[in-house]
């Protein structure tokens, strides 16, 4: 599931593709550090390469959303914060809350910034945040915003298994390039999340981000 490591240092963007990429950042090393991996799932209903993505522009309200688009299913917010108490509570660890509504709607400007430049935590700190995991890119067909914040949260937090294994450790700063997902959904340095998307004008393509406080 893990390949083309990339190791890119201060904000380089990860590699995107048609399928699901994560990324992660964390405002508490020496400096911004992106962990440069590409993480694929292959999916059926991938995007065209052949420009068929409309622009976003950067304010939300002119992105595709809860009020106009079926993507946007009632609560995802709240099943994106639940799936992540849901990693933690396995390891005994308190829950996160959600931020504040102006938090999460920035999350959303953010994820639509992101997405209208394609380079992930191009926008990291906008919102105040300490941490930031991003899903870059992601092909909306057939799934809804809960879906496609659980896969990613499923991926991120499965990189766990190289802590396991002993190919990595949480206390190695220069093992956050390997699980720096993990580390931030499984930090107790934060206590809230925010979760936000935004979707390319005709609803095709999208960006998640994922923010710790």
């Amino acid at each position: 599931m893990f390949k083309n490591y990339l190791m890119r240092f201060f904000v380089a963007p990860c590699a995107l593709a048609f399928g699901l990429s994560a990324c992660s950042d964390d405002s508490g090393t020496s400096g911004q550090i992106d962990s440069g991996e590409e993480i694929n799932i292959p999916i059926s209903d991938k995007v065209s390469s052949s420009g068929d993505v409309a622009s976003v522009a950067s304010s939300s309200s002119k992105t595709s959303s809860a009020s106009d688009n079926a993507f946007f299913n009632e609560g995802w917010r709240k099943d994106c914060l639940d799936k992540i108490n849901e990693y933690r509570a396995t390891e005994n660890l308190p829950p996160y809350t959600l931020a504040s509504e102006e938090k999460q709607n920035c999350a959303d400007k953010q994820s639509a910034d992101d997405l209208e430049s394609g380079k992930a935590h191009g926008h990291f700190r906008e919102c105040g945040e300490f941490a930031q995991n991003s899903g870059p890119n992601f092909s909306a067909a057939s799934r809804n915003a809960t879906a496609v914040a659980e896969s990613y949260l499923e991926m991120m937090w499965n990189e766990k298994k190289l802590v396991e294994s002993g190919e990595a450790d949480l206390d190695n700063q220069e093992d956050f390039l390997k699980i720096g997902h993990y580390k931030n959904m499984h930090s107790s340095s934060y206590t809230k999340v925010a979760c936000g998307i935004a979707l390319s004008a005709n609803g095709k393509k999208g960006w998640l981000n994922v923010n710790f406080y």
